[in-house]
């Protein structure tokens, strides 16, 4: 079996879907114990009744009974400004708002046997939930 599994999502706007999961040759190291839901930036004492949940985005692995087993932290994932040249010569680039962004992003996460479905979620003052996926190692398609 292969040590992880790539996510492939695409997004168009706010909408994002997962596109394909494939397993990789890889092998991604353990978390320390204790910070697997941990990310770069600020974490909270107690954000939507989870403690020590990071502000931002992640992805969560989740068992059968819709558990989470493991959970990778995400910068932002959709690209929504673009720095662009500026007219002023003491600041030759600025950002531009992207209106209807679109793209791809690639996420590796552990293959995990009791992993059935990811969830994609962000988190500002609560947690919302993005998407919600049916794992298909090494298939196309996912997305709810």
């Amino acid at each position: 079996m292969s040590g992880a599994i790539r996510l492939t999502f695409e997004y168009r706007g706010q909408h994002i879907e997962l596109v394909a999961s494939e397993p990789v040759d890889l092998v991604i190291p353990d978390a320390p114990a204790g910070q697997q839901g941990l990310s770069i930036g600020v974490t909270t004492a107690d954000v939507d009744g989870q403690p020590d949940v990071s502000v931002g985005y992640r992805v969560d692995m989740l068992n059968a009974r819709g558990q989470r087993i493991h959970s990778r932290p995400l910068d932002n994932p959709v690209r929504d400004e673009a720095e662009v040249l500026s007219a002023d010569p003491d600041r030759p680039f600025t950002h531009q708002a992207i209106n209807q962004p679109k793209g791809r992003f690639f996420v590796l996460v552990p293959a995990l046997a009791e992993a059935k479905e990811v969830a994609l979620l962000r988190t500002t003052v609560r947690t919302q939930t993005i998407g919600r996926y049916q794992l298909g190692h090494g298939t196309e398609g996912g997305g709810s």
